[in-house]
């Protein structure tokens, strides 16, 4: 549950600045559909961990995951594979509409509504893709394929990107490109 503390933590301080506290962690972490997605993928793998140490127990956790993911799914129209790998500080912004396979994401990132992260399937482009730590995904992205995303990137709204993106870039357009190099991204 480190890592669903450290969602938490960072979601607080980019949607409710200022706010300290145990009460307002808990009010958000109870009233936000954006967290339920993230700890339903978090309690996701905590299942599968579990299940490694004791098959019982840990079985029946999965099967109350794969309960609540559905729901989650469905409702929320967010999936997150539980094949995905994704480091602490994940904040989802909106949720509608994000389909996350089994990738792997790097530490404090930021993604919006719309988002699709594919895994490749295509000769030559078979694999997981890999997103960096502090990368800021925006509306509406497609990313295609085996392709890494470097460290501190930023992926403008409506982005298709199919091949790596170095870090600190801001990249746009369909197919994405590179639009500004050592991109500073500190009002946003």
């Amino acid at each position: 549950m480190g890592d669903f503390s450290a969602d938490l933590s960072r979601f607080m301080a980019v949607m409710y600045p200022g706010r300290r506290g145990i009460v307002p962690r808990i009010h958000a972490a109870l009233t936000n559909s954006e967290l339920s997605c993230i700890a339903c993928y978090r309690f996701g793998q905590f299942a599968v961990r579990r299940r490694r140490i004791h098959r019982v127990s840990g079985s029946l956790l999965v099967l109350v995951h794969r309960i609540w993911n559905r729901f989650i799914t469905r409702i929320d129209h967010c999936e997150i594979s539980s094949g995905a790998r994704i480091g602490p500080g994940l904040v989802i912004m909106h949720r509608n509409g994000i389909h996350i396979a089994p990738v792997l994401i790097g530490r404090n990132c930021t993604i919006h509504h719309g988002l699709t992260i594919g895994q490749g399937v295509a000769k030559g482009d078979a694999g997981v893709g890999r997103v960096g730590d502090e990368v800021w995904i925006g509306p509406g992205v497609i990313i295609a394929g085996a392709v890494t995303i470097g460290d501190g990137a930023t992926i403008s709204a409506g982005a298709v990107i199919s091949r790596d993106v170095p870090a600190g870039c801001l990249v746009g357009g369909n197919p994405g490109r590179v639009l500004v190099r050592d991109y500073d991204r500190e009002g946003m």
